[in-house]
């Protein structure tokens, strides 16, 4: 073992000795996600979930169609999500972008990996995500979703890139369902022109579907197809 790599390991065990890595959601010492708590997270059933847009409990009746056709004349689009947003969710995906805790991405990567159809990944040219704001990044000094999207990319063995400019737009999270959509009208463009024509796009949060929606236009107006997963959904 080459001498950077002892210091490496010894600064990695002091470390770990005086703040012991712990759950994000128990506060157990081990791993940032015990065994326990990863089999009891909020999971969306896809048996109760809406076939058209992916909404947790649509199967019979979505509100998020419904509401979507009926003001913003919007076909629904399909975006899967591995976790219902619930306090445990949330907790897990602030822990994660909010507090700094970048060894989660593995974990979310892993769930977003868990919802897709096995289709997915063979159909998919590229892996990725959409990106956060200037002041965003500025703020946690790392762009969450693009770690998530590594991650996934070698889960997947499918190149990740990023397509897309961070979006001129406000923080979404103070705005209602109208304001988002509002908010969010043509704020994403293309990097280039991509290489790949079918990618995936990875998101952390689907509450209105106005962010994803906004990303996956620009990138289709770019001729690439485009097929969205998500952490949570609401």
């Amino acid at each position: 073992m080459e001498q950077g790599a002892y210091r490496g390991f010894a600064v990695e065990a002091i470390a770990e000795t005086l703040w012991p890595t712990r759950c994000a959601l128990c506060d157990r010492p081990g791993k940032v996600l015990c065994d326990d708590c990863a089999r009891t997270l909020d999971f969306i059933d896809y048996w109760q979930a809406c076939p058209r847009c992916g909404a947790p409990w649509g199967r019979i009746q979505c509100d998020h169609c419904a509401t979507d056709a009926l003001l913003h004349d919007l076909t629904p689009r399909l975006c899967l999500g591995a976790l219902r947003y619930t306090d445990r969710t949330a907790t897990l995906i602030k822990t994660f972008k909010d507090k700094g805790e970048q060894r989660l991405a593995a974990n979310l990567a892993a769930l977003v990996a868990r919802c897709a159809p096995p289709s997915w990944p063979v159909w998919a040219q590229c892996v990725t995500f959409v990106t956060a704001t200037k002041s965003a990044r500025r703020r946690r000094g790392f762009d969450h979703m693009e770690l998530v999207a590594n991650e996934l990319s070698r889960i997947w063995g499918v190149p990740c890139e990023r397509l897309l400019a961070p979006p001129r737009a406000k923080d979404q999270r103070a705005l209602g369902r109208l304001g988002r959509l509002s908010n969010m009208g043509d704020r994403f463009r293309v990097d280039g022109t991509p290489a790949a024509h079918r990618a995936i796009v990875i998101d952390d949060v689907l509450t209105t579907g106005a962010t994803m929606d906004d990303a996956c236009r620009a990138l289709e107006a770019a001729g690439c197809a485009c097929r969205s997963l998500v952490v949570a959904r609401v």
